[in-house]
């Protein structure tokens, strides 16, 4: 990627970094209309309303291109949940938080979300392997796991191991945001409902209706 950022002044700054945003929606755009295989960079430029030559003078190639794409999704969804998380005090609000905001996240942003499965399952490096797949620890796991430890070691849980909940609970999410993609009638809000009831059975927040 070339980058003018050390040279040129904040108007110049805004201006590319605007340009950049513009060519990410329409990568997303094409990718949720059209697919993976569908998103080349000509099309891309196509629906931008540029030449080729800009998209990659923003990107130096496809490759980063959708990277940037699925990073810029990740960390939109990640401040969300940040925020959300910031408002909650006791492990269990917190747990219900991150699986409700995770959700809301991806019935709100449908495309980028189709466009993000379209690039994490189809892209692959030289060596034919993943390219989004997880080296070494995997940080959205880990950020999980640590929320369901605070509710362990503060007794709020019960006793359970939280490396395999997490995963469990990632899962559930991760499902959901395939159903989307591929099933129109997918019910998301009683998806979130009964995913909610299992994560509080899971970890011993469930009340019975009734007690106090």
């Amino acid at each position: 990627m070339r980058s003018n950022s050390g040279q040129a002044g904040s108007n110049t700054t805004f201006t590319e970094s605007a340009r950049r945003a513009q060519i990410m929606n329409c990568t997303i755009e094409v990718l949720a209309e059209s697919g993976y295989s569908g998103a080349s960079l000509a099309e891309i430029a196509r629906r931008a309303g540029i030449s080729k030559s800009v998209v990659l003078y923003y990107f130096s190639g496809k490759d980063e291109l959708l990277a940037s794409v699925v990073f810029d999704v990740y960390g939109r969804a990640g401040q969300a949940i940040a925020e959300s998380l910031s408002r909650e005090v006791s492990p269990g609000d917190k747990i219900a938080a991150y699986v409700r905001t995770n959700l809301h996240f991806l019935e709100e942003h449908a495309a980028e979300i189709r466009a993000v499965v379209e690039i994490v399952s189809n892209a692959r490096g030289a060596d034919g392997t993943h390219s989004f797949a997880p080296q070494g620890e995997d940080p959205v796991l880990a950020h999980l796991e640590q929320l369901l430890r605070e509710g362990l070691d503060s007794g709020d849980f019960r006793r359970f191991d939280a490396h395999h909940l997490a995963i469990i609970i990632r899962s559930a999410i991760d499902t959901a945001s395939g159903r989307l993609v591929v099933d129109p009638s997918f019910d998301l809000p009683a998806y979130t409902r009964e995913l909610l009831s299992v994560v509080e059975l899971a970890t011993g927040t469930h009340r019975a209706e009734g007690s106090s």
